[in-house]
């Protein structure tokens, strides 16, 4: 019943940040230096009573306070609206781009999570080791790599020189599909995507597991004979997961906008190469709405790496 309450205390209090999120983004968007409708006309010979018209019609005559107001009545209502650039439902072109998305950032977490964890286990079992120097210089060169960095030398020399990758899209341009075909494509984004996730999460695992080690429970579980995989395994990792679980709760909005300079980079066509375009194009309902997915995958994240803490240690109480 704590559970509950608590779940339902952390919902009503994420509307108000929700509020906050779309707010900012909105007055932010509006104002860039120049309006939708500029870019929607780009005529020199539109006459300024069609730009009239149109911006009456989009609503964008209007003060942005009452544009948000219009635009928060109709999301509470289910329409998310209409694009200013391609003049269609929002929800739909969300949908369509949002599943790309979810294979490669989750393509690229269950990537972080192979490589990093025993990246950071063994060093933490054997501080100080050579296995330690080469896990630190690869933990620090992971997280100081930008995306965009890494995705320009692996398309340099995978795809140009070595020719092994193509450099961009989900598919070939011969129009077939294959699952062979799509997994060839995924890979170096995928793998740029993970590479500053990888280096931060060998860093952080490599402190959590030596904490851990030093407790009296591993030492006691060592006494009794256990071999060491069991310990390492099953005492220390189990315990460590708790700063474990944070990383990751705290990583999803890094993930999110490294996504967004991965696909523009690989012409990955998912949600970040759509808010490119539709930032370029000032298409404020396409903004907003990726905004929204946005803003309730973080938050609804945030809750949920609460409740793994309690499944991890009973010892937590929601009241």
């Amino acid at each position: 019943m704590e559970r509950y309450r608590y779940i339902a205390k952390r919902l009503l209090t994420a509307i108000p940040t929700f509020l906050g999120i779309t707010i900012l983004v909105y007055v932010v968007a509006s104002l860039a230096p120049s309006s939708p409708l500029e870019i929607l006309f780009n005529d020199p010979y539109a006459t300024a009573e069609e730009m009239a018209r149109k911006s009456k019609e989009l609503g964008l005559d209007q003060p942005v306070i009452i544009q948000y107001i219009r635009w928060l009545v109709q999301l509470v209502q289910g329409n998310m609206g209409m694009s200013i650039r391609t003049n269609g439902q929002v929800l739909d072109m969300i949908l369509e781009r949002i599943g790309p998305t979810l294979i490669l950032t989750g393509s690229a977490m269950a990537l972080t999570i192979i490589i990093a964890l025993p990246l950071g286990i063994m060093p933490a079992y054997k501080p100080y080791s050579g296995w330690d120097y080469i896990s630190s210089g690869l933990s620090f060169i992971g997280s100081a790599m930008p995306n965009f960095f890494a995705g320009l030398v692996l398309i340099y020399f995978f795809c140009i020189k070595v020719k092994l990758f193509p450099t961009s899209g989900m598919y070939d341009s011969s129009g077939v599909r294959t699952w062979p075909m799509f997994f060839h494509h995924l890979v170096l984004p995928a793998v740029v995507l993970a590479i500053q996730q990888i280096g931060s999460l060998i860093r952080q695992c490599r402190g959590s597991m030596l904490e851990v080690l030093q407790d009296d429970y591993v030492r006691t579980a060592r006494a009794k004979g256990l071999h060491e995989p069991s310990v390492l395994v099953r005492h220390a990792l189990r315990n460590a997961w708790i700063p474990l679980v944070s990383w990751f709760g705290m990583q999803i909005p890094f993930l999110i906008g490294g996504a967004v300079v991965t696909e523009q980079i690989f012409g990955w066509p998912g949600l970040g190469s759509l808010m490119v375009q539709s930032i370029n194009a000032r298409d404020y309902p396409v903004i907003m709405g990726i905004t929204v997915v946005i803003a309730i995958v973080v938050l609804l994240g945030n809750l949920l790496v609460d409740l793994v803490y309690g499944l991890l240690d009973p010892r937590i109480r929601y009241d």
